[in-house]
């Protein structure tokens, strides 16, 4: 299943570079906007989007949301922070105030079935140039762009080449000294690579054996730095409190570029992606509807590509990269073969449950 599904993906990508797209500038992209589009200037003003913030957010602002309001006339508000318990008490009070959230695909299953989501329009959400692969598109959500985490080191430390290849070695404290960077969250990936420490077979990673995750773990417990937040791992690595790292391939690239002494591994990096969705009762229905066609359209992911190196989700929009470009992206040439898809289904089913195992065993 796993591969099939990773598959699908690659082959997308691959066979769509190789595609020379035409007539899809900036002023195509303006020209062809929907009228549906233009239509908001009518009704509300606004879109209040959720999102994690940092570089990120710089970039949708530079790319998607002020184009967006100065081709519609809709100003887009942005809040940082798009926790999922924060969803379920503005929905169950029936004071929601967000139109669209970024969240981890979990949450495209957990949403539903709690009765948080609106399902989405597709009349206004075009998705015939989005990718195509089991779970990336519902009712209720759309991907937002790809990512991975990533095992990140210390170049100081271990030069590159003399570095950990592998989460086998990356569990190995005596051949390379120092502090891991983890996640704390259940579905961060550390069981993920506790599994793959262990020998476990990449394809055979799910449904997650935690109980055997967890006592792999036990053997770096003592030298783990755990994180709750993607700039708490940065810090940790920019301060050289820790070595070695499983993080965000964005906020590590991010880091890189402002002088952190880190390099990236990409072998066995978790490919995910992020999940667009809108609450239910949101207070600008149709202008989130809007923004999102806005985000996911060819043209648009064509402009995030050049901004941010998230992978992106209309495959037609990698042609259309200045030579090279793709080749930085999450998911680009280079790292095809080396990224494990993570089974986010499995996640939206047990993490709770998850969850709070992994508490209990941090307390021992």
């Amino acid at each position: 299943m796993e591969e099939d599904k990773m598959g699908t993906i690659e082959r997308h990508v691959l066979a769509n570079r190789r595609t020379v797209i035409k007539g899809l500038g900036a002023g195509a992209f303006a020209l062809a906007a929907p009228a549906i589009l233009r239509s908001a200037q009518a009704q509300s003003k606004e879109v209040v989007y959720a999102t994690w913030g940092g570089s990120w957010e710089d970039a949708m602002r530079k790319v998607w949301f002020d184009p967006f309001a100065q081709q519609t006339g809709i100003k887009v508000k942005t809040i940082q922070g798009p926790d999922y318990g924060k969803i379920r008490a503005m929905v169950r009070a029936g004071k929601t105030e967000w139109d669209v959230v970024e969240v981890n695909p979990d949450f495209q299953w957990v949403g539903p079935r709690e009765g948080l989501l609106e399902k989405l329009d597709f009349n206004i959400i075009k998705t015939e140039d989005l990718i195509k692969g089991e779970e990336l598109i519902t009712e209720y959500s759309v991907p937002g762009g790809f990512w991975s985490r990533v095992l990140v080191y210390n170049t100081k430390k271990f030069p590159t080449g003399s570095h950990p290849k592998s989460f086998v070695e990356f569990w190995d404290v005596k051949k390379f000294p120092g502090k891991r960077v983890l996640y704390a969250k259940a579905n961060g990936g550390a069981l993920e690579a506790a599994l793959l420490a262990d020998g476990v077979h990449r394809d055979k990673l799910y449904p997650l054996d935690v109980d055997r995750a967890l006592k792999s773990l036990d053997k770096i417990k003592d030298h783990v730095l755990w994180y709750e937040t993607n700039a708490q791992a940065v810090q940790y690595m920019q301060d050289e409190l820790g070595v070695l790292a499983l993080m965000s391939d964005g906020r590590a690239k991010f880091a890189i570029e402002k002088g952190a002494p880190i390099a990236i591994e990409f072998q066995d990096s978790q490919l995910t992606w992020t999940s667009l969705i809108v609450p239910k009762n949101p207070p600008n229905k149709e202008n989130a509807m809007r923004l999102i066609n806005h985000m996911s359209s060819v043209e648009g992911q064509r402009l995030i590509g050049n901004e941010f190196t998230y992978g992106l989700v209309t495959p037609k929009a990698y042609a259309l990269l200045p030579p090279g470009r793709a080749d930085a992206l999450t998911n680009g040439p280079k790292q095809q073969g080396k990224t494990i898809l993570m089974n986010e289904r499995w996640w939206g089913d047990n993490q709770p449950s998850v969850q709070d195992k992994m508490n209990a065993w941090r307390l021992l």
